[in-house]
């Protein structure tokens, strides 16, 4: 720290812009660290009302989001860890990206409207060939 302290220039003017470059730079690590964190709250609340639910016929499907949702959750954790830890140019964009990562995980994949469609109607026949039933 003191070699760094060293090399900083003696204009004013410079180490002013430099804090200001640090504060914005702050701000956003800050911003993404809120986000994460409402992420992670969110996906906790989903897991404890799931393991409310675990009970009845469909029992194994809510064990199975529930596993999905822990994994989604230590995955989101380690992001948060490793930003944390090397501090880099992360935007807000990336915040919101994981928080509809996370919803589209629980929905079907869209498909995109240029993409060809084909209609097939299938005729089942009047009768079976074998038993003419």
């Amino acid at each position: 720290m003191l070699s760094a302290a060293q090399n900083l220039p003696e204009d004013p003017a410079l180490l002013k812009a430099i804090i200001a470059d640090l504060q914005a730079e702050n701000a956003k690590l800050a911003a993404t660290v809120r986000a994460h964190d409402l992420v992670v709250q969110a996906l906790r609340l989903r897991i404890a009302k799931l393991k409310k639910q675990a009970f009845g016929k469909s029992s194994e499907k809510i064990e199975r989001e529930i596993e999905q949702l822990e994994l989604a959750l230590e995955d989101i954790l380690v992001a948060a860890a490793q930003t944390v830890a090397s501090p880099s140019d992360v935007e807000e964009d990336e915040a919101t990206a994981h928080v509809d990562s996370a919803r589209a995980m629980a929905r079907r994949p869209r498909v995109a409207p240029d993409t060809p469609r084909e209609r097939k109607e299938l005729d089942p026949g009047s009768a079976c060939p074998d038993c003419g039933g």
